[in-house]
């Protein structure tokens, strides 16, 4: 056999092969006992050592190979060739037929001037997210009715009950592993409607404009998940002379899908999802309790249905204080883990029953994944650990080749286990120290005997040709307590740098190094570098990159665009309104330059677990703002300066608490001493008088600057009422009465009337804590004849505590 019988196609073909083509092409070949023609052999220029016989099948679409060899054409060949980087010298025994990078990589080009420009990698937008991807989640909050799931490109997933079928009849908390837990999950479907006008409203927005609610529905359930998965390969004696060789044989074992069906007296019977096959006899899948590794307990059926004892749902949110490693595995129906094949070595088809075995999540991690694991595209599972390559650096990236070159896929930046940092000062070295642009730290450290290491792959789009890979600790541990974030949610951080610009979506900033901040499982994540033999710590531009924590601020939070002309609600009553625009992408541009420092920054959310990126504002309204949501109000707490956003037609007045968060002044708590009709006998605002209506006009005009403090607050329904009092926010500022528990006999407080009758007076302090003043107590000390006559509903009073005993009406 000649060399050019040994050529393998170097380029993706792209479009549809014409059936006269493909004709004439076998036709060719046939007449020839297939040998190639001379123009092939000539154009060629990569030769491999493959002997496949033309019977033999294409790896990625089921073509006979050397059909495929001679369908390639000359063009394909150049552009496979101009797509290495010189630098690199591949040796891969296979040249892909995918394209550079995989999937949404824009190819590099060349200037006019002879200038070349890297390949560019497409974010995972949500775009990108088609029915039938398969995508690696951080798992962040389990319900009973849903689940909320991070993603990429910080993104976030939902997992609904009643979309599971007959999986559904249970809550997910029956279903699904605990928060932490990283995992893969098939795209159902992707959603998106616009949100109305009222409900803009209710959640903040002073000025509703356009606004779509974009939704991913994902699925857990081994049906979905374990398409394309192909057990024959990996389980025939082929297998073993097919992965023999391959580095970390020894750790490799098969991850499936599956759901436990039920829970018999040694095992569990498991559902993988239909991948066994039928036929005249039903294969099945078998855990035996011993290869569960790592505690575990045993679920009954009956307490599947039992809700808490107080009616609500069970919820289970991010808990970074607890390992989840060390918890129990909980066995019972329609329970779902990833569990694994050992390889056979004398099976000649698969067997009646397949035993399977469950590892615990450490041993789940250090898995890799054989060749025979994945004999074709659709058989990549998000999730799998194999060795990759590097062949171009991209602008935002790296691409790879893995599986001998067979397939290709690429790595983010967002996903490389770092980001560069905070220079230290004007003049400083750049954190790449190379020559070019100093964004592309990774060039200095992917080089070399670098350019290999380990990685795990995180979505795979067979439609596409989408695979992305990452290095970030936690994904590469499966356990997303790593990615726990050193700063928590309202820091305010000083002096941050743009490293990354992302025209009109908004900008990457690396946060200062905080000493204070320890990095926690740095140990573990040290070892688990060696034990994958990537050693990247051990490079000292790689392990500063490794150290540098990052938040994305969305253009929409990054400045105070005001318009003091607009005007809001109805001329007369509400006046002017200063109402916030859009950001121009020109104004965003120019303060948010790469390299531009950021003098302060809020820390907003730190769910986006598997890019560990946290979201941030740079607007100085939101940097200055007292509180981010109404879960961080606090009952009893004076928010000073807090500006008025609507005088309401019962005579309350609304205001803003920052980003939106609304509390609500009644109209009995804009003055100290209620006047007469303002209330009526219960409680209620009524219509105040003409006097007080103009001085609250001019005091509470929309956009002056008031001081409040919290009565009560409700965050699941974003209720709270405050006080604007001056007695209230004068007295009692450091011990306010807010529970029961806390006061003591003799302790004097102020609070304000909110009952009045003819046995005595109701007054209420903070949280909703009331105290009983009784007639004959009046009488003897103060000497009241008429309650009624000296007291009204909000009077603000001095009240002694005489005796604390809770009471239930």
């Amino acid at each position: 056999m000649t060399a050019a019988d040994e050529q393998t196609p170097t380029a993706f073909p792209r479009g549809k092969r014409k059936q006269t083509q493909q004709k004439s092409t076998s036709t060719s070949s046939a007449s020839k006992d297939g040998q190639p023609s001379k123009k092939r052999a000539t154009s060629s220029s990569t030769v491999t050592t493959s002997t496949t016989s033309s019977k033999e099948k294409d790896f990625l679409f089921g073509n006979d190979l050397d059909t495929t060899l001679q369908k390639s054409s000359k063009r394909s060949h150049a552009q496979a060739g101009d797509a290495h980087d010189d630098e690199f010298d591949t040796h891969l025994s296979i040249t892909s037929q995918l394209p550079l990078g995989g999937g949404a990589v824009l190819a590099p080009t060349t200037t006019t001037n002879g200038k070349r420009i890297p390949p560019k990698i497409e974010l995972l937008t949500f775009s990108k997210f088609a029915k039938g991807t398969k995508v690696l989640g951080v798992i962040r909050e389990v319900c009973d009715e849903y689940a909320l799931v991070s993603l990429p490109t910080m993104l976030t997933g939902f997992v609904q009950r009643d979309a599971l079928g007959e999986v559904g009849d249970m809550p997910l908390t029956k279903v699904l592993p605990p928060v932490n837990t990283i995992m893969a999950f098939y795209v159902v479907s992707t959603e998106t409607e616009q949100v109305s006008k009222r409900d803009q409203k209710k959640a903040g927005a002073t000025t509703p404009a356009v606004v779509k609610k974009r939704m991913i529905v994902l699925s857990p359930l081994p049906v979905h998940v374990n398409r394309g998965v192909r057990l024959d390969e990996y389980l025939s004696p082929s297998s073993v002379t097919m992965d023999a060789g391959v580095k970390g044989r020894e750790n490799a074992s098969m991850v499936v899908r599956g759901r436990i069906a039920s829970v018999e007296d040694h095992g569990c019977i498991v559902d993988l999802g239909g991948i066994l096959g039928g036929g005249a006899q039903q294969r099945q899948a078998f855990l035996k309790f011993e290869n569960v590794e790592g505690d575990y307990e045993i679920d009954d059926d009956d307490s599947s249905d039992d809700e808490s004892e107080d009616g609500n749902d069970k919820t289970e949110k991010m808990d970074t204080s607890s390992d989840s490693s060390n918890l129990k595995r909980k066995l019972n129906a329609n329970r779902i883990y990833d569990f694994t094949i050992p390889q056979s070595d004398d099976s000649s088809s698969l067997p009646t029953i397949l035993q399977l075995a469950l590892p615990s999540p450490t041993t789940l991690a250090k898995l890799r994944t054989l060749p025979s694991m994945m004999p074709s595209l659709s058989s990549l599972q998000p999730g799998m650990l194999t060795e990759v390559q590097v062949e171009a650096h991209a602008k935002n990236g790296m691409c790879l080749a893995f599986n001998k070159g067979v397939y290709r896929g690429c790595v983010d930046e967002d996903h490389l286990g770092g980001h560069r940092g905070v220079d230290s000062g004007k003049g400083s070295k750049q954190l790449d120290g190379s020559v070019g642009d100093p964004s592309m730290w990774w060039k200095s450290v992917f080089k070399g005997k670098r350019i290999k290491f380990t990685a795990r792959i995180i979505a795979v789009d067979t439609t596409t040709k989408i695979v992305r890979f990452s290095l970030n600790p936690h994904i590469l541990a499966l356990n997303g307590e790593f990615a726990a974030f050193p700063h928590s949610i309202g820091s305010i951080i000083k002096n941050a740098q743009v490293i990354r610009v992302d025209p009109g979506i908004g900008a990457l900033l690396a946060l200062p190094p905080n000493e204070s901040t320890s990095i926690d499982n740095e140990e573990a994540i040290a070892k688990m570098d060696k034990d994958l033999s990537n050693n990247l710590l051990s490079n000292s531009e790689y392990k500063a990159a490794s150290s540098v924590s990052t938040a994305y601020v969305h253009i929409s939070k990054s400045l105070d665009t005001n318009d003091p002309k607009a005007k809001k609600g109805k001329q007369g009553n509400q006046g002017k309104s200063t109402v916030k625009q859009r950001t121009p992408e020109a104004l965003f541009a120019r303060h948010f330059s790469i390299n531009t420092r950021i003098s302060s920054l809020r820390i907003l959310s730190t769910s986006n677990m598997l890019d560990n990126i946290a979201s941030c504002a740079t607007a100085k309204s939101i940097v200055d703002a007292h509180v981010l949501t109404h879960a961080d109000i606090v009952t009893g707490t004076i928010y000073k300066d807090v500006p008025v956003m609507q005088l309401l037609e019962s005579g309350g007045v609304l205001v803003d608490l920052g980003v939106g968060t609304k509390g609500i002044v009644p109209s009995m708590h804009l003055f100290d001493k209620a006047s007469h009709g303002s209330v009526d006998s219960a409680g209620n605002d009524a219509v105040i008088s003409g006097y007080r209506q103009q001085i609250r006009q001019a005091k509470y005009k929309i956009g002056n600057m008031v001081t409040v403090r919290c009565l009560t607050v409700d965050a699941a329904s974003r209720q709270c009422v405050l006080t604007a009092k001056k007695t209230l926010l004068a007295n009692n500022v450091e011990d306010p009465i807010v529970d029961y528990p806390s006061i003591e006999a003799g302790q004097v407080a102020a609070g304000f009337i909110s009952k009045v009758d003819d046995t005595g007076l109701t007054v209420t302090f903070y949280n909703n804590v009331h105290g009983r003043v009784t007639s004959r107590s009046l009488a003897a000390e103060l000497g009241v004849e008429d309650v009624k006559l000296n007291y009204t509903v909000g009077d603000v009073v001095m009240a002694r505590v005489v005796g604390c005993e809770r009471r239930r009406n």
